[in-house]
């Protein structure tokens, strides 16, 4: 019944979303032979000796790390094991703010004290931008961490100056964790900006189901210098990874490395990146976002200027032009690219944008909204009683769970966190534009938990 949903959904839509794959058979086919357990002549990811070693051997002299190590968790494992290992257990971490949901988990399961470095909102859009060296200095010498986590790339596309993040961590005595879960394809071309795992980032986590043509939940972690204990990055995945690899999983990273290094496969999707930003140039009231270190393999499609919302140009590219984008919020929608996107598709995304783009008016609106800071009254796990209330009661309670927009999966309010009447206004504009939040209960703005007050 699934498949057959499933079907029916894909049937005759472009995606221009992840998987990155994009439902191309050369990526994907035969990979169902390939599901197989631990027999005679296999390997076993936890202990790869056999032919899991020589595939991950093979990756790490393509990447030039010091060990690449292929994961079948997404990159959510990579991040669990790569806090895990690196910290101990309820010591000082610095972290980026906009980072996703799994590095607070890594916080919470390990009983870290966060330390967090605000990025920067960028432009009217509301996007984060990049996280400022001087700003993870200030941290680590506040709080005596020893290692930091910061996203780069985002999901919107914005490159930090790891380069220079990674000379103060190091100068500071700690180590640099890099979530480059939508940073797969960094590296291959000086088209897109350098990976982190080039600028002396310690350890770098991609999620290689996003931007290379993998199978979901492909992922891979880098470890970039001999900072890092290799053995303790396997103990931790071995907490955090499924004992039961799923080899077609595995596969698909491997041909995908091999395709990669056999055969030129960013030159020509360049050029329909090229082609793509040239012509949507001549848009008059939509426009593509760039900024000065940005992955243009990201299409952010603006609507700020226009009579319409993100969420109504992704729904009408669905729903009239079966064209699926990967997200969109109030002021912008996200179209994901890859080297598995074909000219038509393209050529599909630039026609439908210029057809709905003649519809529209220029509204320069003057609603605008970034994401507020929240202040933090407890660490993630110091809970306590929870109770559940309405959103519309909640103004200065302390949250006990996340909540947070879906995607990107970055918490807009963490546990410990003070509800404001400044995050409460920003999550109704939010969900007013079409955003779907999400909370512990499922049941937002309904049924929110937070710390019991006292009697």
């Amino acid at each position: 019944m699934l498949e057959k949903s499933i079907e029916k959904i894909t049937d005759g839509v472009y995606p221009f979303h992840m998987p990155g794959h994009k439902r191309q058979s050369e990526w994907t086919q035969g990979l169902y032979d390939a599901d197989i357990t631990e027999i005679t002549g296999a390997d076993n990811l936890h202990v790869p000796v056999g032919i899991i070693n020589e595939a991950q051997c093979y990756a790490t002299k393509l990447y030039g790390t010091v060990s690449t190590i292929f994961m079948t968790g997404g990159g959510t494992a990579g991040v669990l094991s790569a806090i895990s290992a690196v910290c101990g257990f309820g010591q000082d971490v610095v972290i980026a703010r906009n980072c996703h949901k799994s590095v607070y988990n890594a916080c919470l399961i390990n009983h870290l004290k966060a330390e967090y470095v605000y990025p920067a909102i960028k432009h009217r859009l509301g996007v984060y931008g990049e996280v400022l060296p001087a700003d993870v200095d200030t941290a680590m010498k506040k709080s005596g961490a020893k290692a930091v986590v910061i996203t780069s790339p985002t999901y919107e596309g914005i490159v930090s100056d790891i380069k220079s993040i990674a000379k103060v961590v190091h100068k500071n005595g700690g180590t640099l964790i890099v979530d480059s879960a939508h940073g797969a394809h960094l590296g291959f071309t000086n088209y897109f900006p350098k990976s982190a795992r080039e600028l002396g980032a310690d350890i770098v986590i991609e999620s290689a189901h996003k931007t290379l043509p993998c199978l979901t939940g492909a992922a891979l972690l880098h470890i970039c210098t001999h900072r890092v204990s290799f053995a303790e990055i396997q103990k931790a995945l071995g907490v955090f990874e499924t004992s039961s690899p799923p080899y077609p999983i595995l596969c698909s990273i491997d041909r995908t490395l091999k395709k990669i290094k056999e055969t030129d496969l960013f030159t020509p999707y360049v050029l329909r990146l090229e082609n793509f930003y040239s012509k949507a140039s001549q848009l008059k009231n939509l426009y593509l976002f760039q900024s000065a270190e940005f992955d243009k393999g990201k299409l952010v499609i603006s609507t700020e200027k226009t009579n319409i919302n993100g969420f109504e140009l992704k729904n009408i590219l669905s729903q009239k032009y079966k064209i699926e984008l990967e997200m969109a919020m109030p002021n912008y929608a996200l179209a994901m690219t890859s080297v598995a996107d074909s000219n038509d598709g393209f050529d599909r995304l630039i026609g439908a944008l210029f057809e709905i783009d003649k519809t529209l008016a220029f509204e320069n609106k003057s609603t605008f909204f970034a994401p507020p800071k929240c202040s933090k009254v407890k660490e993630l796990w110091e809970g306590g009683i929870k109770e559940f209330i309405s959103a519309k009661k909640a103004v200065g309670r302390i949250s006990n769970e996340f909540v947070y927009a879906y995607p990107p999966g970055s918490p807009i309010i963490a546990p410990g966190e003070h509800f404001s009447a400044e995050v409460l206004e920003y999550l109704s504009y939010l969900s007013a534009g079409g955003a779907q939040i999400l909370c512990g209960t499922g049941n937002y703005p309904d049924n929110i938990a937070v710390l019991k007050e006292k009697d």
